[in-house]
């Protein structure tokens, strides 16, 4: 299952998905895992495997879902995937990850992807990932 958290720049998507991914942390019988592309979003607790992407030079989406595959593919436990910032991850538009999220909808397993993505209205494709 993927949600999608959504808002403008500046709107308070990362404290938004780093409180929930805390959460989840503290009640999850898997892994959570926090992925980002800095070391700033330190708020997030030790209970969540913090991931910062730009230590492995992630850069396209291809990349991206590699990655993920990876991570998948050599950790069974994990429960919960929180992306902070998709769009700037990928340096993309939010009307430019439809892709994307076919891809990470495709990935194997029974996990829930909350993925925060820069938009002050999704577009269409979006709209049913949107979190309520």
């Amino acid at each position: 299952m993927i949600s999608v958290i959504y808002g403008a720049k500046g709107s308070g998507k990362t404290k938004r998905i780093i409180d929930s991914a805390n959460a989840a942390g503290a009640n999850a019988s898997g892994q959570v895992i926090y992925i980002t592309d800095n070391e700033k979003s330190l708020a997030v607790s030790s209970d969540v495997r913090f991931v910062n992407l730009g230590e492995y030079g992630v850069k396209t989406e291809s990349e991206f879902i590699g990655f993920l595959k990876g991570m998948l593919a050599t950790n069974f436990d994990i429960q919960k995937v929180y992306v902070d910032s998709l769009s700037r991850l990928l340096g993309k538009s939010a009307e430019e990850l439809s892709s994307a999220f076919a891809a990470i909808e495709a990935l194997p397993g029974n996990i829930d992807y909350i993925v925060a993505v820069s938009a002050e209205t999704l577009p269409a494709y979006l709209k049913k990932y949107a979190a309520k």
